[in-house]
């Protein structure tokens, strides 16, 4: 009996892999202490445009000043090599630490891969939910993020020079 009941044992202590839980993204917040210096869309002269798909979202920013296009690109890339947030990590700084929920780039990493292709006037990156049924509720929270960056009443653009 002893034999039978000791491997449940193990199978239920067994770790199973940790995916942070996308069933609510909150609305954009923190205290911009790094003013958005990874966000694409917070750069000044960007224009983001929010493109449901099947499995998420494409968010089209592109610019018509030339430095602005390469710091497009370049954080575009940033973003497709970021991976998930650190969790581990408690604070929001800008600079992907934190659970990754919190923030105002409508670029969200939790519960998400994260994909871009070039344009001539920018980029598109591809923000693919992980779980079907929490589609929605990124494209929700993307989109948000979208229109209060698009507002800029309480947000100040960085320009490519910023540090």
């Amino acid at each position: 009996m002893r034999a039978l009941i000791l491997p449940l044992v193990f199978a239920g202590c067994a770790s199973t892999p940790s995916r942070p839980e996308p069933a609510s993204y909150p609305p954009p917040q923190s205290t911009l202490q790094r003013g958005m210096r990874n966000c694409p869309s917070a750069l000044a002269g960007a224009t983001t445009r929010v493109i449901d798909t099947e499995d998420g979202v494409d968010l089209e920013i592109t610019a018509t000043d030339p430095v602005v296009l390469r710091q497009i690109i370049e954080l575009a890339i940033v973003h497709e090599h970021l991976g998930h947030p650190n969790g581990a990590e408690a604070a929001h700084t800008g600079m992907h630490g934190g659970s990754g929920s919190v923030g105002y780039c409508p670029v969200i990493h939790v519960g998400t891969t994260v994909t871009y292709r070039r344009r001539s006037d920018g980029a598109v990156i591809h923000v693919h939910a992980l779980e079907p049924e929490a589609v929605s509720k990124m494209q929700k929270a993307i989109t948000e993020r979208v229109n209060m960056l698009a507002t800029r009443s309480t947000l100040t653009a960085h320009r490519p020079d910023d540090t």
